[in-house]
């Protein structure tokens, strides 16, 4: 049987993708875009490039395995007569933040209950119903576009006004172009305070089984919210509870006997429950597996759980080494950038060109964004003291 691995130049080690499957008895080809193409080409075969699944592969049996949100777009595309298994309907489910919850709560799971606010009169409507502070968002939507947070009335016809302009933009106009979708539904839902977590598992034949957990340092600039920083965790008790939670959501959303990753952002109900905030079918971004394949122990963490997910075997599984960092840098002013210096421990594994333009009155905090550094810390309280006071230890020169 064929297996499709598409989005295959992501930093994740597609090869070593390639080479769990081969031991499983699957045929892998490798899939990208003709814009990631240059980056694998050379070390992965079969190689194809191209920007769908060519009909000579998706009309033989097998299974289509994105690691990417452009390919999940790919996938939902397919049709039963194309042969090859992905899971369309999980797929859909994560394109809808209100989906997600109604598909949770029909199964008596706890979940974040949201309120469709066609109107700023529905927006403001809900928001009395689930109480000040809110989260205004795109019910489609990635990485923060279109998701801010009101703590009052006045506060949420601004951030209306606010996101009507940005879902505008170019920025989230090829948001939608990724996720091959014109909705542009609009949700409310009560601001969950306190820690939050983003994970990723692989859900396969034998199970669901987590491939990592990490803490999430957050804040919010300008009424948006903004992730500063992720650090990988093995707290026994907690990597406990998210994973057999992961299991209970990951039973309802995917059909039994398929084969994905899917990654969430979690923060905890007032109730003590945790709940998703976002659930992808593919691999959580934003540097990420830069970070867990170089706390992988001289392994490939993401390689391992797909292993675990054909045999059943948790001891395949390898946890990254907890401790391990990511912090972004951001400009916090207009003009041109100049480069990053790092005045602390870490290395910088993500930086935008010397030159990129930093507009303040332009573009939301992602657009501030301009480095990412991997580094480590000992505790949970330094990493988020270094977070909040990043621009004291990454100095970001801006002409």
């Amino acid at each position: 049987m064929n297996i499709i691995i598409a989005g295959a130049s992501f930093p994740c080690g597609a090869g070593e993708l390639g080479e769990v499957v081969r031991r499983h008895g699957l045929v892998p080809t490798f899939l990208d875009h003709p814009n990631n193409g240059f980056s694998s080409g050379s070390i992965l075969s079969p190689w194809i490039i191209s920007d769908s699944v060519p009909n000579a592969l998706a009309t033989q049996p097998g299974l289509f395995l994105p690691l990417m949100e452009s390919w999940v777009s790919v996938g939902i595309r397919l049709t039963e007569s194309h042969l090859l298994r992905f899971d369309r309907r999980a797929a859909s489910i994560s394109r809808s933040k209100e989906e997600l919850s109604a598909v949770l709560a029909e199964a008596g799971l706890c979940h974040v209950h949201r309120y469709r606010a066609d109107t700023l009169e529905y927006a403001l409507q809900a928001a009395t119903t689930c109480g000040y502070p809110v989260v205004l968002r795109a019910d489609t939507g990635y990485s923060g576009r279109g998701v801010w947070v009101a703590e009052s009335p006045s506060e949420l016809r601004s951030c209306w006004l606010r996101q009507s302009e940005e879902r505008s933009s170019s920025d989230f106009a090829e948001m939608r172009s990724v996720m091959n979708t014109d909705a542009d539904n609009i949700v409310i839902e009560p601001w969950l305070s306190g820690r939050e977590w983003s994970i990723d598992c692989i859900v396969g034949p034998t199970g669901t089984f987590l491939v990592r957990v990490c803490e999430k340092a957050t804040g919010i600039v300008l009424g948006k919210p903004v992730t500063l920083g992720y650090r990988l965790t093995t707290d026994t008790a907690l990597c406990a509870e998210i994973g057999a939670t992961a299991r209970k959501w990951c039973s309802v959303l995917f059909r039994a006997n398929g084969l994905s990753f899917a990654c969430f952002d979690i923060r905890r109900h007032p109730c003590g429950d945790l709940v998703p905030l976002d659930f992808g079918v593919r691999l959580g971004g934003d540097c990420i597996p830069l970070l867990v394949r170089h706390a992988g122990q001289g392994r490939n963490p993401y390689a391992a759980a797909l292993d675990a997910g054909f045999s059943g075997d948790p001891l395949s599984l390898v946890l990254p080494d907890a401790g391990n960092a990511l912090v972004h840098a951001f400009a916090h002013r207009s003009g041109v950038y100049d480069g990053i210096r790092v005045l602390g421990h870490g290395v910088v594994v993500n930086s935008r060109q010397r030159g990129f333009v930093i507009d303040q009155q332009q573009g939301g905090p992602v657009h501030r964004r301009v480095a990412t550094i991997r580094t480590y810390f000992d505790s949970q309280r330094d990493f988020d003291i270094a977070c909040a006071t990043s621009s004291e230890w990454l100095q970001v020169n801006v002409s």
